[in-house]
């Protein structure tokens, strides 16, 4: 279940919506870079140092209820030790305690002098930076998507904290140098799913869980597995303990795909991270 198929995905929304933060960086004073807490390497859009030089740049693992927290612990101690990154927070944006952490360290972050802080949040597709929007200002005011490209334009949001918020669609780089990124990224949804083929994107997934969270494919689907098994088998025992059938009693591999798929971006899985240190 290899996927030959080089994936690459820069639709013209998104250069146009690069540009347009470049010309608003001068009014920026803190930048919120939001990560995916399983994918915290393939989630960094790489041209992030373009919005964060001579900037407050605040790092937020984002779902990282989801994620394996010994993982994230690594993760925070990496991050920290980048040059100009001023703070790396966990973030579960029904929590109201890490909310109010979130918005001091952005407070604390910067040396500014202004009773508003302008706070440009920049993320991938589909990693919940609209969802950190809506907690940070306690009520939703941006549209939330279980897929990439929800939100398509750019918004002033005003917090009763004194903070202006610059809410931005999700951004990709113009090529993907690293295909296991991009896979990456497609297991977690940020990429739009017409572009691949999703068994061979599911069957990645599948043979990276065998070899490191096989536990939560038994516990989750009620098999038995064994870790060096081939993908296929244990994509056929999800299709049989699901009874998904097509006529004729073959294994629907197409919807068994996009239930794997689904269940690990929605945390059925369990937690799991799968840019390991």
């Amino acid at each position: 279940m290899n996927n030959d198929k080089v994936i690459q995905w820069y639709p013209g929304h998104m250069k146009k919506a690069d540009r347009e933060i470049r010309d608003k960086l001068k009014l920026i004073d803190v930048v919120i870079e939001v990560l995916d807490a399983r994918v915290n390497y393939a989630s960094r859009n790489p041209d992030i140092k373009k919005y964060t030089r001579n900037k407050d740049h605040i790092i937020i693992l984002n779902k990282a209820d989801l994620a394996d927290p010994d993982e994230t612990n690594k993760w925070i101690n990496k991050l920290k030790q980048e040059d100009g990154v001023t703070a790396v927070l966990t973030y579960n944006a029904t929590d109201q305690t890490q909310r109010n952490k979130l918005v001091n360290s952005i407070k604390n972050s910067t040396t500014k002098d202004r009773n508003e802080l302008r706070c440009l949040v920049v993320g991938i597709p589909n990693v919940g930076k609209s969802t950190v929007i809506n907690s940070i200002l306690k009520k939703r005011k941006t549209q939330i998507g279980n897929k990439p490209g929800v939100t398509k334009g750019q918004q002033w949001l005003t917090t009763d904290d004194g903070l202006i918020l610059l809410d931005t669609p999700g951004i990709l780089w113009p090529k993907f140098e690293d295909q296991e990124a991009a896979n990456h990224l497609a297991w977690i949804g940020s990429i739009n799913d017409k572009i691949y083929d999703k068994e061979n994107i599911a069957g990645d997934l599948v043979k990276f869980l065998l070899e490191n969270y096989p536990q939560n494919l038994e516990e989750t689907y009620g098999i038995e597995v064994d870790p060096d098994q081939p993908a296929w088998v244990a994509f056929d025992q999800i299709a049989e303990a699901r009874h998904l059938l097509r006529k004729g009693g073959e294994y629907d591999y197409l919807r068994t795909s996009e239930m794997i798929l689904n269940d690990f971006r929605n945390g059925k899985l369990g937690r799991i991270t799968i840019n390991q240190l």
